[in-house]
């Protein structure tokens, strides 16, 4: 016996309306804001180890999403110690609604949020934090009505574990994640052409000074002319002193006269690669030229 024509709902686009119009009203109303960036080069991903070789972030749109996990801790496995040492995993699940994920991200390239695509959430930590999109469940709401497309997707996050990717999105809360987490050396410079570099941009060195032939490249993360310091991040290759550091953008040209790759606590409290060097000269002897044989 087929089901009745008067009362199947499954057919009701009207009924499918309402039902996502109360979606989306309820994560408005009850819901938090936060900002979605996708993954500027998925093209570059490694397809053996599965990871980008430089991840790239250069937009951020805001949604609102809705807590839909545990709302009273972490999910996840949280803190716990492996062979690793002390590793953390915290996970929390959320929830966004499918019409406002279509209307606020631009859908000619993907149409949904994906794996790898970073969460930012401005009101946690004082400072806001970023997660990681680990998985995204495409019919939580197991197409209610019969409708094809979901109302709404879920999200299981992870915190994102910065290591060196480039941050540019313009919202200046998120791209100052770099400062507080990235790796920088200092480069001091001697004299230039009066120009400034400017904040973001690629500066490099190269023996013709063309940037395609570069032998070492980073991006300006702060600038001060009055004591000629130009912090960088993302680095790649080794700056050589006195060669010019060319401004890709700016065209800011200024001799580099000294720096250290290993940086002390005063730049970063998480930085240690001094403090280590400097008790490793007072145990291992480096007089030896081969330790390791009777030469």
């Amino acid at each position: 016996m087929p089901t009745s024509v008067y009362f199947n709902n499954y057919n009701s686009t009207a009924e499918q309306r309402v039902i996502e119009d109360l979606i989306v009203e309820s994560m408005q109303i009850m819901g938090f804001d936060a900002f979605y960036l996708p993954i500027e080069n998925p093209s570059d991903r490694d397809l053996l180890y599965g990871e980008d070789p430089v991840k790239k972030f250069k937009s951020a749109f805001p949604l609102e999403m809705y807590l839909s996990g545990d709302v009273m801790d972490y999910q996840g496995q949280q803190e716990f110690f492996s062979k690793f040492g002390l590793e953390i995993k915290n996970v929390v699940t959320v929830s966004v609604s499918r019409r406002t994920f279509q209307q606020r991200v631009p859908q000619n390239t993907f149409t949904r949020p994906r794996e790898g695509d970073l969460v930012y959430v401005p009101f946690l930590n004082g400072t806001g934090e970023l997660y990681e999109i680990t998985f995204t469940e495409q019919a939580p709401d197991f197409h209610t009505l019969g409708r094809k497309q979901p109302y709404f997707y879920e999200l299981r996050l992870e915190k994102f574990k910065y290591a060196q990717e480039i941050i540019d999105t313009g919202v200046e809360d998120i791209d100052h994640i770099v400062n507080d987490s990235g790796y920088m050396i200092k480069l001091v410079t001697g004299t230039g052409n009066g120009n400034n570099y400017t904040i973001h941009e690629t500066v490099y060195q190269a023996a013709d000074q063309t940037q395609a032939n570069a032998t070492s490249v980073a991006i300006v993360q702060s600038w001060t002319p009055s004591a000629n310091a130009l912090m960088v991040s993302n680095i790649s290759g080794e700056f050589t002193n006195n060669v010019v550091i060319i401004g890709a953008s700016s065209n800011a040209r200024y001799t580099l006269t000294s720096y250290d790759p290993q940086l002390d606590n005063s730049y970063n409290e998480t930085y240690d690669n001094k403090y280590i060097n400097t008790q490793a000269d007072a145990i291992i002897d480096f007089s030896e030229t081969n330790p390791f044989g009777e030469i």
